[in-house]
């Protein structure tokens, strides 16, 4: 005897039918489709699935066809007729839309982000008490597309950062300032404007990048050959802490000068401006963009300043939470992907070795960094005015 053609299901599918069969307001023929579906993918033959239901074998074949032409949601429900309403309603789906906004926790469940499998589960257990009984046999792919169609993403987080300076613009503006005045000091061919009277102002875009692990490997990596083409490494791995980076760059050279330590200090910051005084004749003017740390402001350092001739350093503070209105974010974020991602060391002097390596290398060649965003709104007469 032949054996009876089956089909195949997947375990969502069958999840979904088996929850079908289990709900008591699913109209009967539906419960009855579901099932022709779970004992033809079981073996069954068309009339065994007929007489265990007692219903026509052509209602079996229908389904299985329906089946065949465009999976369960086909051969579970009914083509829409001609005039018909729309089966789900806009109603339904603003329901729908309102439930997938609000936190799982506040609705009794312990999850703060919904799953695409819990948030269908939700809408089918309670479509009926609220309203809208057709959403009670919803398929999970048709609330993953109603939620894409209005562009809702309940299981995704974005973060922003809230403006709680509240002198950001201003503050903002004092940064673009000096932005269009460092553009001014260059020529058309883009060489520096040495100026004839007063003196030389040399920006420097200054900012900290704690926390850059030294990470050893356990086994010696694989490096690339004809047959493997990429690096293969062992997974274990082993921490040896931590190293810190302060660094300013200036923006009209493109030098950049860093101050690596195990610490994160206003000693460290003083070192960086000792090298600062050092690198810059006597009489020219220093002025520092970073923001507000508190190593950047405190005792040690206001006592250093004091040390030096009034008006050598001259401080440009960004706005809280305004890290990327600083230039030396672009260049960690560069240093990042050339040289930190995928180190691997066997000490923190070793790292802090490379870590300088790597600027002298920048420093061969130096890049210089300009500034864009909203800069055509600063004028160069307001940029002159506020020179130092």
């Amino acid at each position: 005897m032949a054996h009876a053609k089956t089909i195949t299901l997947t375990n969502d599918d069958l999840e979904y039918l088996q929850s079908l069969i289990r709900q008591r307001t699913i109209q009967a023929q539906v419960v009855d489709r579901a099932k022709i579906l779970i004992y033809k993918s079981q073996g069954s033959s068309n009339s065994d699935i007929a007489e265990r239901l007692d219903v026509n074998i052509n209602t079996v074949k229908l389904c299985l066809s329906k089946f065949k032409e465009g999976g369960v949601q086909r051969a579970l429900f009914d083509d829409p007729r001609k005039g018909r309403p729309v089966e789900i309603t806009n109603d339904a789906i603003s329901w729908m839309i309102s439930i997938a906004c609000q936190r799982p926790c506040d609705l009794g469940y312990s999850q703060e982000l919904w799953t695409l499998k819990n948030l269908h589960q939700h809408i089918q257990s309670h479509a009926t008490e609220a309203g809208y009984p057709r959403l009670a046999t919803i398929t999970r792919p048709m609330v993953q597309k109603i939620l894409k169609n209005s562009e809702i993403k309940p299981f995704k987080i974005k973060y922003y950062c809230e403006k709680r300076d509240p002198d950001f613009e201003s503050k903002m503006h004092d940064v673009l300032v000096v932005y269009k005045q460092v553009e001014m000091q260059f020529d058309e061919k883009g060489n520096i404007i040495i100026p004839t009277e007063g003196p030389m102002v040399h920006t420097v875009s200054c900012d900290e990048k704690p926390g850059i692990q030294a990470i050893a490997t356990t086994g010696d990596d694989l490096r690339p050959t004809p047959e493997n083409g990429c690096v293969y490494r062992d997974y274990e791995y082993k921490r040896l802490g931590t190293l810190s980076l302060i660094a300013g760059i200036d923006l009209l050279t493109g030098i950049a000068v860093p101050v690596v330590s195990e610490t994160h200090k206003s000693s460290d910051f003083i070192t960086l401006l000792e090298k600062l005084d050092n690198m810059y004749p006597e009489g020219d003017i220093v002025r520092i963009i970073c923001d507000n740390h508190s190593a950047h402001k405190s005792k040690e350092v206001q006592n250093y300043l004091a040390a030096k001739p009034e008006g050598r350093f001259v401080f440009v503070f960004t706005p809280k939470h305004a890290s990327w209105l600083n230039l030396i974010e672009s260049f960690f974020s560069k240093m990042t992907k050339q040289m930190l991602r995928g180190i691997r060391v066997n000490s923190k002097e070793e790292l802090s070795k490379r870590i300088y390596q790597y600027f002298d290398e920048v420093n061969a060649e130096p890049v210089v960094f300009h500034w864009t965003y909203k800069l055509d709104e600063i004028s160069k007469e307001e940029a002159k005015s506020k020179c130092s």
